[in-house]
């Protein structure tokens, strides 16, 4: 009573010029986690209420505890609502995203809902959608991944385009939750440094042509629930990669490749036009007719032809310029999830040659895939395809063409100082913002910590310092056997029923899955390059896949669905 009484008589006496009033639309609010976000720029605020301000016109009445003279952008402060409870308040110049759902969101199918986005420009972008979550073994994260599709609003099932800051226009997008990467921007940053590398080889017939994709971070609420920091992306497909479109017959193409197999070049099982994925491989594009023949026969082509008419074919079938500068990029980062899978092959036209494009890269930088430390920086990542490329010693071939650009490369753009540049200006963004300290307060085992940018200098120092030397060594015409990338492979990855194992060699060797806890869960012998598992009566959850050989031993995050 005396705590509401004194409330009411503070309130009595805010006087109009003291209470700051948000638009609609420019806040949200978590009553749950007592924050509220405002996309108002401080300066702003301080400009249009100059004096002391002691109150918040925003959902409902809220006084500053104290009052302040002026506000700061990404700085917490302290309010009471009129039933005296503690909240506190965040102006942030990211953009914020609100998102109401007609009932619970799922995997499939999409569920009805509403969008707005606030940003610095003070215009608001409202649209229908439809909303679901993305990913595959992401969905076992407490913090979840979405896909969303904008639609019009008189007729849902019709799509829309809408413009988000500084990307395209489009009807389809990704937010992505990076819950398991430590810093929130390893994947934002891997795309930035891809596009600085690489361009389309076509760009001067599509100018608009982006080989990757743009992100942005932003501040997300769903439902009333503040969900963290997320980073808004655009999605590979047709329209981003400016392929052809199918004409009656398959012009462009595009393929995702989401687990191992055909995707790492080390098998070509037989495909079934019926099915919209093979051996590793989603059928992307085009939508209209469904014919795996063309990569089927280009993986055949990689994995029988002989090595005289391999070497004098292969860049004709595959962008020299494109598998050189992926190549750099997947060794750079360390990107040991996506030597196959988490990649995509396109073709701009019939008859043309394909090449790759990168996604889900925030298993890299010295961190795997679950966002656990991997502190290798000696090793080279490979497939199948790149460890037949890294024999050509040719003049002009794919090792001399590989040390000519990585040391053009060195000089600026895959500097220490250029790369760390750009993950200290993400990090200062979300700081100065006041992301970190939302994203503790939406997940609190999340700790942010300057360890882990010194963390990511040391690792930088120490695998450029390596690759200045292995991409400088003498071409070696056949022999090396260096690899990181999984010549030996386990797949699908989720597994439900079964796993298949591909060692590329006819010995024997052992397959050991261990829980959480390291106790060992199966144990069984492999025979040959190929075997089948069962995992049918394994309970769902993460594993550690360890395959133990003569030689060498190969270990992999699994999930048993």
């Amino acid at each position: 009573m005396l705590l509401t009484a004194a409330l009411g008589a503070a309130t009595s006496g805010v006087k109009a010029g003291d209470t700051i009033s948000f638009p609609p639309g420019r806040f949200l609010v978590d009553h749950a986690l007592h924050l509220i976000v405002a996309n108002i720029p401080a300066s702003q605020v301080n400009l249009q209420w100059p004096g002391q301000k002691a109150a918040l016109l925003a959902d409902s009445i809220y006084l500053f505890m104290p009052p302040v003279a002026a506000v700061a952008t990404g700085q917490p402060y302290n309010l009471l609502d009129g039933a005296g409870m503690a909240y506190q308040l965040f102006f942030s110049e990211l953009p914020l995203i609100g998102i109401t759902t007609e009932g619970p969101i799922v995997d499939e199918p999409q569920v009805p809902g509403h969008f707005v986005l606030s940003h610095g420009s003070g215009q608001l972008i409202q649209a229908d959608l439809g909303i679901e979550y993305r990913g595959g073994s992401s969905q076992f994260w407490p913090k979840k991944s979405y896909r969303i599709e904008f639609r019009n609003d008189t007729a849902w099932n019709e799509e829309q385009d809408v413009q988000l800051p500084g990307m395209r226009s489009d009807d389809d997008w990704n937010l992505l939750a990076a819950y398991n990467e430590p810093l929130r921007l390893r994947n934002v940053v891997c795309n930035q440094v891809w596009r600085m590398i690489h361009v389309p080889y076509y760009q001067s017939l599509e100018p608009d042509a982006v080989n990757g994709v743009r992100m942005v971070h932003a501040d997300l609420f769903v439902n009333g629930t503040y969900r963290g920091i997320y980073a808004v992306s655009e999605r590979i497909d047709r329209k981003q990669l400016k392929l052809k479109e199918y004409d009656g017959n398959i012009r462009g193409e595009l393929y995702k490749g989401v687990s191992w197999g055909a995707s790492t070049f080390s098998e070509a099982s037989p495909y079934d036009n019926a099915e919209g994925s093979w051996s590793g491989f989603e059928y992307e594009y085009p939508t209209e007719s469904t014919d795996w023949a063309n990569l089927h026969d280009f993986v055949q082509f990689v994995l029988q032809t002989p090595k005289d008419e391999f070497l004098d074919v292969y860049s004709t079938r595959f962008v020299l310029g494109n598998a050189v500068d992926y190549f750099i990029l997947l060794n750079l980062l360390r990107a040991s999830d996506n030597t196959g899978k988490n990649i995509y092959i396109a073709r701009y036209d019939a008859e043309t040659p394909y090449f790759y494009v990168p996604w889900d890269l925030d298993g890299t930088f010295g961190i795997a895939w679950d966002g656990s430390l991997a502190n290798i920086t000696d090793d080279l990542l490979m497939n199948g395809f790149y460890e037949r490329l890294i024999h050509d010693c040719r003049p002009g071939g794919f090792s001399d063409q590989l040390r000519q650009r990585w040391n053009e490369l060195r000089t600026n753009t895959i500097s220490s100082s250029n790369i760390i540049g750009l993950f200290a200006q993400e990090e200062s963004l979300l700081t100065n913002n006041g992301a970190y300290a939302r994203e503790s307060m939406a997940w609190p085992l999340f700790e942010h910590s300057p360890a882990q940018m010194t963390y990511l200098s040391n690792w930088l120092d120490a695998r450029l310092a390596y690759l200045d030397n292995r991409f400088n060594a003498p071409c070696e015409p056949s022999g090396i056997q260096d690899h990181g990338g999984p010549a030996i492979s386990i797949y699908p990855n989720p597994a439900s029923s079964h796993l298949v194992l591909l060692s590329g060699s006819p010995g024997s060797s052992l397959l050991r899955l261990t829980d959480a806890l390291g106790r060992i869960v199966l144990e069984q012998p492999l025979a040959g390059p190929r075997n089948e598992v069962d995992v049918s009566m394994i309970r769902p959850g993460w594993y550690q896949a360890t395959v133990v050989g003569a030689d060498r031993e190969f270990t992999q995050m699994l999930v048993i669905n």
